[in-house]
């Protein structure tokens, strides 16, 4: 999904997310498996350390008792990604806000103005 003020990201992850989906049908037959995550929110630095225009709002956003709700820590991520691993699972949504934004996209798709909205009521 496009998210605002992230279009570049959102880019890069649109042509991971297709190359995924393809590599996958192309190795179909083989003993290869591929699969595409969707990580959501992991307690990692990431927030702190973004650089950029949003540098100081990604920061700001990431002390807050939101992002520390939804994020999961880096093990309980890597559990989750070996199980869809060995399950040859073709998507790996982990967290509750990869789940609905998911959701969004699939159902409601060109409505990601909503979520532009959404965050710009956290400023």
């Amino acid at each position: 999904m496009g998210l605002p003020q992230n279009a570049v990201y959102s880019l890069t992850k649109g042509a991971i997310r297709s190359f995924t989906e393809a590599l996958r049908a192309e190795l179909a037959s083989s003993n290869i498996g591929v699969s595409a995550l969707f990580p959501g929110a992991v307690g990692t630095q990431i927030l702190e350390s973004a650089r950029g225009a949003q540098s100081e709002r990604l920061a700001a956003f990431g002390r807050t008792k939101f992002s520390h709700f939804l994020a999961r820590t880096p093990e309980a991520a890597a559990r989750k990604i070996l199980r869809a691993i060995v399950h040859d699972k073709a998507r790996v949504l982990l967290g509750p806000d990869s789940r609905l934004l998911d959701f969004i996209a699939r159902f409601f798709p060109g409505r990601n103005k909503l979520i532009g909205r959404a965050l710009d009521l956290l400023k």
